[in-house]
Formats: C-alpha cells, sequence, structure tokens
C-alpha cells in the first residue's frame, strides 16, 4: 500500500506547486519562506549542537513542545517545523530565541530528502496526529530515532484506520514509542499499533 501512497503523492505533485503558488498569491503562504515546503532553505544546520527536530502541525499542537523546547534548547538546536503560518507566527514571537522554524516540507519524497539532508536530525519529535506517511517511512529508513509523542486518535479517525489497520502498523513502527494524550486515545492506537504505546497526559495542558 505504501507504494501506491508513493506514486499517487508524485502524480500530485504538479496540483501541489500549482495550488502553493496560488496561495503565495493570494496571501495565504508566506511570501518570503514558500520554497520551506519543498525542502529548500537558506539556513544550515548549526555545527556545534545536534538537532532535535519536533513537528507540530497547528498552534494547539505546538504547545505541547514548550517543557521540551525550554528543557532542552540550551544543550541542543530545537528545530520546529509547523504547517500554518499563525504556528509559526506564535512560535517565533514566543520563543524565537530559542528555536529555529521551518515549515515542514510537503510528504513528496525528494523534497523530505532535502530537509533530512541539510537538517540531519538527532531525534524526531511527532506531536499528536499528524502522520505523513512518506516522511516517517524516510525517518526509519535514515535510521532516525522517532518519538510520537502527545498521541491521539479521534474515534472517527480510528474507524477509519481498522480499515487499512496494517497500513497503521507499518507507518507507526517508525516510532521508538509512542505517548498518548488520554486513557481512550491509548486503547485506541494500542489496537492499531504493535508499538509500545504508553499513557503521559496531554501535554498542552
Amino acid at each position: 500500500m505504501h507504494k501506491l501512497y508513493i506514486i499517487l503523492s508524485y502524480l500530485l505533485v504538479p496540483i501541489i506547486l500549482i495550488n502553493t503558488y496560488l496561495r503565495v498569491l493570494r496571501n495565504k503562504e508566506d511570501k518570503k519562506r514558500y520554497k520551506e515546503r519543498f525542502g529548500i532553505t537558506n539556513l544550515k544546520k548549526p555545527n556545534e549542537k545536534e538537532v532535535i527536530w519536533i513537528h507540530a502541525s497547528s498552534i494547539g499542537e505546538f504547545k505541547s513542545s514548550d517543557f521540551i523546547i525550554n528543557k532542552y534548547y540550551k544543550k541542543y538546536c530545537i528545530l520546529i517545523t509547523t504547517t500554518t503560518k499563525t504556528a509559526s507566527d506564535y512560535a517565533l514571537k514566543n520563543y524565537g530565541e530559542k528555536i529555529i522554524h521551518q515549515y515542514v516540507p510537503f510528504d513528496i519524497i525528494f523534497w523530505i530528502n532535502k530537509f533530512l539532508n541539510n537538517w540531519r536530525p538527532k531525534l524526531v519529535i511527532w506531536i499528536e496526529s499528524d502522520l505523513w506517511p512518506n516522511t516517517i517511512v524516510r525517518l526509519r529508513e535514515k535510521r532516525i530515532n522517532t518519538i510520537f509523542l502527545n498521541a491521539r486518535i479521534s474515534p472517527k479517525s480510528f474507524n477509519r484506520w481498522k480499515k487499512i489497520s496494517s497500513y497503521y502498523k507499518f507507518i507507526t513502527k517508525s516510532f521508538c514509542i509512542i505517548y498518548a494524550q488520554s486513557k481512550n486515545d491509548l486503547e485506541r492506537i494500542k489496537q492499531l499499533t504493535n508499538i509500545n504505546v504508553e499513557y503521559l497526559g496531554n501535554l498542552k495542558l
């Protein structure tokens, strides 16, 4: 099934490009930084620090990373990726001196490779529910330690994933461990994966 996903993702590249440029024209994408969505950046990995990459799609998910940032930013380079501009603005406003922010590249293998080859993260922390199959599987292929933190899955998403549970297992075996944000999420995720799942509680609270 993953091979089919890869093929479909490549077929969507022209649409992604056109849609991104239209969003730039409509001021829905950052005009100065939209190329980060294609893995292109002028920034480089700091030579003196290892990189911890934290992906948090939105502001709500990003708030779950507060403790990690404040605990480790002095020892490690904290690379934050988000999907939305509002999350980017929030991260830079509140943690600008502690992090590097990039927009997460679209889930296309050659854009992901550009991103990973530039930043070479030592550890990846994936927050909540935004699973990007190509990216997550590529982390496993590159043997990059990855944690699924504050994980959640709604009843509706759970019912959808149950129909293709083998693919959920395939994606999530990239994670060293999964920490669920509620006991209900814990039970649902346990039914879909063979990876060790533990209850940690909602880090946003």
